[in-house]
């Protein structure tokens, strides 16, 4: 089963951590993707650019529109993605649950839909 761990980050918080947090943090994501990868279960993963350079595209009253920022709060936007190939859901969860132990910020698990 295909499952989507999103993590999520309060930007602001995280430009006032000390350097060596960031450098756990860099450590961390780092062999938690490593170990996803040995394991066989990883597909893909990405870190995402700071909310500032998302742009937003969406239909305003007929139109096609183009705004700075994320769709998400700005408070807690989306940090980065692994897309897994597990089990079960017990075990993206498990996942998850390794993720926000070792980062702190919250994850949003959701399973891939597959088409028949």
């Amino acid at each position: 089963m295909k499952y989507m761990l999103m993590q999520f980050g309060d930007e602001t918080a995280l430009s006032g951590k000390p350097q060596e947090w960031v450098q756990q943090m860099i450590k961390f994501m780092t062999e938690f993707t490593e170990g996803l990868k040995r394991s066989g279960e990883l597909l893909a993963d990405e870190g995402l650019a700071l909310a500032p350079n998302a742009k937003v595209v969406s239909l305003e009253e007929g139109a096609v529109e183009v705004r700075d920022g994320t769709f998400a709060e700005p408070s807690q936007s989306l940090a980065g993605w692994w897309l897994v190939d597990v089990a079960d859901e017990t075990r993206a969860l498990e996942l998850a649950r390794q993720i926000v132990a070792g980062a702190g910020e919250p994850v949003e698990v959701r399973r891939c839909h597959e088409l028949p």
